[in-house]
């Protein structure tokens, strides 16, 4: 659902928000973290800090993904806080326990992608879902698919180009990067 669902006479219905995605966020901060006031204090922290923000965002931006983002972070930051708290805290077991939830967090925001780029490959045109096919999915090389299709090796890179472009803006509305994760290099 996008942000303009969950507006009533200009006014975000936080609760209606909440009711909706209170069980997917309490399931990503569970995976992380164990302490029941820590997971209900971040819980409330992500609906917090979307209610302050959401005038803010795109009105048709997607809210699920903007969630979880909101909450790797507040997850990340309670991680931090504990070590610089807890001195005798053994920094293995604390990056361990990052990679863990950025892993899990990651996963959640790669099937996200996935379903994204699933529902734009339906919206394209025939000969544009060929070409993004045989090239992202198929592994095939531009001189293949031009031979293929019919059409010249710099029309079919236009072409993917503007697909990546597309997607890239599609991505945005609902909150995501396109290209590498922010924890890849």
């Amino acid at each position: 659902m996008i942000v303009k669902d969950y507006i009533e006479d200009d006014i975000l219905n936080i609760e209606k928000v909440m009711d909706t995605y209170d069980n997917y966020v309490y399931t990503i901060i569970s995976k992380s973290i164990k302490n029941n006031e820590d997971i209900e204090e971040i819980l409330s922290d992500v609906f917090i800090i979307f209610w302050k923000n959401y005038k803010r965002l795109d009105e048709n931006m997607e809210i699920k993904p903007y969630l979880a983002g909101i909450t790797k972070k507040l997850i990340y930051k309670k991680y931090r806080n504990f070590r610089i708290e807890n001195n005798s805290y053994d920094i293995d077991d604390y990056e361990n326990m990052i990679y863990e939830s950025y892993d899990y967090l990651e996963n959640i925001e790669n099937k996200e992608k996935m379903k994204i780029i699933s529902i734009l490959i339906d919206k394209m045109k025939e000969n544009e879902k060929n070409i993004f096919i045989m090239f992202y999915y198929q592994n095939k090389k531009i001189k293949e698919i031009s031979k293929e299709v019919g059409i010249s090796n710099v029309n079919a890179k236009v072409i993917l180009h503007r697909l990546r472009r597309f997607i890239k803006r599609e991505f945005k509305k609902r909150g995501y990067s396109y290209g590498k994760s922010k924890n890849e290099k």
